[in-house]
């Protein structure tokens, strides 16, 4: 969790002084590290990053024990980062400031999962 924590406090310190694209990696980043966590606390753990999506979404989001919208959110941002990083269409300032609040609530949702 700390790598995630790490990860959304670089994204906050470099929100409108970086190119979004840089923000957004960061947002991505702090959410995977997180949705990583949360699988290792269950002993469950995927080599890929869509397979940590696929893992975390059976078996946090499918059961209700985690936000549908936040698990959307933390999709958009993989897709906002890989059209930035691969496809030259990177996100706009207003899109990368809202992944950056959302990822703060993504990793407190992950932080109260991993403490009930």
């Amino acid at each position: 969790m700390q790598q995630a924590r790490d990860r959304l406090a670089d994204a906050e310190a470099i929100l409108g002084t970086a190119h979004p694209a840089v923000v957004v990696s960061a947002t991505y980043y702090a959410m995977l590290y997180a949705a990583r966590a949360a699988l290792s606390e269950r002993g469950e753990f995927a080599k890929t990053h869509n397979g940590v999506w696929t893992l975390f979404s059976q078996v946090f989001v499918a059961p209700g024990g985690f936000d549908q919208r936040l698990s959307a959110l933390a999709r958009r941002a993989k897709a906002a980062r890989e059209e930035g990083d691969y496809e030259a269409a990177p996100p706009s300032a207003v899109e990368a400031a809202e992944l950056v609040d959302g990822t703060a609530e993504f990793i407190a949702a992950i932080e109260q999962l991993l403490t009930s």
